[in-house]
């Protein structure tokens, strides 16, 4: 399977939905699936976050964001909620999809006058809930950022190669955050990160990211 982002090439497509896929290679290559988001359902969850935090577990190669609420007097967290995602879906599609939005979000930052700053989490803290997702839509602007997480059925990929089935694209959560922890996620991140063979950094653009 590999995902790629924007329209798909000139080869047969299959979907009706946000998510559409081809095969460019014929029946028995790998996937090609691209994401519209403007056609996503949206969250209905949502939740605020003015910490962040990230563990990488390199044995299983998987990742966990940790967002918090914190009592910045008392330095605890208040509230926190963790997103599982493979490391794969963080360190290398939505880093390689978001060069365009970091370098913008810098921009924003200097304007508000404001600089990367990031407001850990004690890992010792418990989760008020945990959350899988393996697909990242994030916007900043305004003074404010939007992490929109989706999840991508594996299983419906699996059929989809098997008879052409549709794939669907399933909503989890939407965390809305200063444009501070948008910047400290990409630093977090940073160390971490896979670009994609024959893609300098900050030249692939991405329907998986926007900015405004």
């Amino acid at each position: 399977m590999k995902k790629v982002s924007g329209p798909l090439p000139s080869f047969k497509t299959y979907g009706k939905g946000p998510v559409r896929y081809g095969f460019p290679q014929g029946p028995q290559g790998p996937l090609q699936i691209g994401i519209d988001f403007r056609f996503a359902p949206v969250p209905e969850a949502y939740y605020y976050a003015d910490a962040l935090s990230l563990r990488h577990d390199r044995e299983l190669a998987m990742a966990t964001l940790l967002f918090g609420r914190l009592d910045v007097a008392a330095g605890k967290v208040r509230d926190r909620l963790d997103i599982v995602m493979p490391g794969a879906a963080l360190f290398f599609q939505f880093w390689n999809s978001s060069r365009d939005v970091e370098r913008i979000l810098d921009e924003q930052l200097k304007a508000l006058r404001l600089s990367a700053s990031a407001r850990s989490i004690d890992q010792k803290s418990l989760p008020r809930t945990t959350l899988f997702a393996n697909t990242i839509f994030v916007s900043t602007g305004g003074g404010e950022s939007c992490f929109d997480f989706y999840y991508l059925p594996i299983r419906d990929i699996h059929f989809a190669k098997m008879d052409r089935r549709e794939i669907g694209l399933e909503s989890i959560i939407r965390v809305l955050s200063s444009p501070v922890v948008l910047k400290a996620l990409f630093d977090l991140c940073r160390p971490h990160a896979i670009v994609a063979p024959g893609q300098p950094a900050g030249e692939r653009r991405s329907d998986r990211v926007s900015a405004s």
